[in-house]
């Protein structure tokens, strides 16, 4: 058996990039679906207004059954009501086209298990295979926090956890955040309860200063040196950075390539050009030469 045949990571690779889109505002999300993310998030919860929020319901309903490019995932964030999430919400969205929901301000693993039995039933329903809605529960708060492991396995629809940035300052009475620091332990959290939980990398919130693209560029390459796995965005053009910032570069790629290639020399274990290589870095090496493949076919598809 190889090296690689013992590796627990191998999970598909996941976004990168999920651009938001107000689902009260139907041409914004028919536009970010060809924006070129690697998925939309149609978003029913903050920037829609308590006044639209049925209209919005409607428009991002249409918008996952009719305007869906083939091959442009489509996410929906739903609104929370008392302690889960909006039946409304989940009843309208819920249908072909949709591949995954944004589940803001989790904090119990209850609320999520309750989700996914609804979600079960409208599945059925409706004729979508079964378990093909991918959940991805967002921590914005301490309780969130320090129950994120138990939030993870709550369903075996959850992809990736995602961090809100801003509320969980808020919710813990931080100013303004303009370091990384103050955060650091609370994304470090989530990457192990992540791991831990088997589910992918976690994905990083919204950078919200958009006149300022080099403070993206180094936020995003901070969260990816965490073992963070993709980042979402508020407008088109904070994409090719942040699908910059998560390619190998290529030194990183050099490394990789000849790690993957003295493992099928030598077995796997032993020193690649003074470096001890064990099979778990022979894995990271595998992931690494997978991510840069993957880009090279999106790049030629383009």
């Amino acid at each position: 058996m190889s090296v690689l045949e013992h590796d627990t990571d191998r999970r598909p690779l996941a976004h990168q990039s999920y651009l938001f889109a107000p689902g009260s505002r139907e041409r914004v999300m028919i536009k970010a679906l060809a924006a070129g993310a690697d998925a939309v998030v149609l978003d029913l919860e903050d920037s829609v207004p308590a006044t639209e929020k049925d209209a919005a319901r409607s428009a991002v309903s249409r918008v996952v059954a009719e305007h869906r490019p083939k091959g442009t995932p489509v996410h929906v964030r739903v609104n929370r009501e008392g302690d889960g999430y909006c039946t409304a919400d989940l009843d309208a969205v819920v249908r072909p086209g949709l591949e995954a929901l944004r589940l803001p301000k989790a904090e119990s693993a209850d609320a999520i298990a309750a989700a996914s039995e609804l979600v079960g039933r409208l599945e059925r329903d409706r004729g979508l295979a079964a378990g093909s809605v991918r959940f991805y529960p967002t921590i914005e708060s301490a309780f969130g926090l320090v129950n994120a492991g138990t939030i993870a396995r709550a369903s075996a629809r959850t992809e990736a956890l995602v961090f809100g940035e801003a509320d969980f300052a808020a919710d813990i009475g931080l100013p303004e955040v303009t370091s990384f620091m103050p955060t650091l332990m609370a994304r470090s959290t989530l990457v192990i309860e992540s791991r831990a939980a088997g589910i992918g990398r976690p994905v990083d919130g919204a950078f919200t200063r958009l006149d300022d693209l080099a403070g993206l560029r180094e936020h995003t390459e901070q969260v990816k040196k965490l073992g963070f796995g993709g980042k979402s965005a508020i407008h088109p053009s904070q994409l090719p950075i942040i699908h910059t910032a998560f390619q190998p570069t290529p030194a990183e790629l050099e490394e990789a390539e000849a790690i993957l290639a003295a493992s099928r020399d030598g077995g796997g274990v032993g020193v690649v050009e003074g470096r001890f290589v064990d099979p778990a870095i022979v894995a990271y090496a595998a992931r690494i030469v997978e991510l840069a493949n993957r880009s090279m076919r999106e790049n030629r598809s383009e």
